[in-house]
């Protein structure tokens, strides 16, 4: 009698058991779900957003190269067209025709031997340094850059070697374009100094 007792105890406790037990809620099949599309979301647009921003980071490391490419040859470019020697005036101007293009380069290689010879016979010797510069305006394939350009201007005659020389100052807006895979001037022109 007791196995018969025994058995019927252990019946209710399992009825009972699987009574108490509740069918899954609405609520928790859905929480079951939309938890991990959630975290896929964020997943998803965490890899987005890192995709967009190593992309735009490069092209800004681009740009910023470009960038200082064009600073650097306009730095020189504008030293070049503001140094001659008198004692090497072809060199010079072979110097001057080298860094230029279009209208510019078409006036400074069309210096008549006159030209040459009055250069020479002045007994200078000019050298420009650029002391301060920057792009004002770029894009892939020309450039707008202002510069302050001191200019040591030296007489190179017999005894006046030894003179104080005379120092300009400068400044200068140049345009450059990009000519296969050089970037030569197209103008420098001198920019006004207002003093007001």
């Amino acid at each position: 009698m007791s196995t018969t007792v025994e058995r019927r105890r252990e019946a209710k406790v399992v009825e009972l058991v699987e009574t108490t037990e509740e069918p899954r809620s609405t609520r928790d099949r859905v929480l079951a779900w939309a938890l991990p599309l959630v975290a896929l979301c964020v997943l998803v647009a965490g890899a987005l957003t890192w995709w967009r921003a190593s992309g735009h980071d490069q092209e800004m490391v681009d740009e910023a190269a470009l960038r200082d490419r064009v600073l650097i040859v306009a730095t020189s470019h504008i030293e070049t067209l503001n140094s001659l020697d008198h004692r090497k005036v072809d060199e010079g101007l072979k110097g001057w025709a080298a860094v230029t293009t279009g209208t510019l380069h078409d006036q400074l290689t069309s210096v008549t031997e006159e030209d040459r010879k009055v250069l020479a016979e002045q007994k200078k010797i000019s050298t420009g340094s650029v002391m301060d510069a920057a792009v004002t305006e770029l894009d892939d394939d020309s450039a707008t850059v202002i510069a302050a350009v001191e200019i040591t201007v030296r007489d190179g005659s017999g005894s006046a070697e030894d003179a104080e020389p005379t120092v300009k100052r400068n400044r200068f807006a140049a345009d450059l374009v990009k000519v296969g895979d050089d970037w030569l001037l197209e103008s420098l022109e001198q920019v006004a100094v207002n003093m007001s």
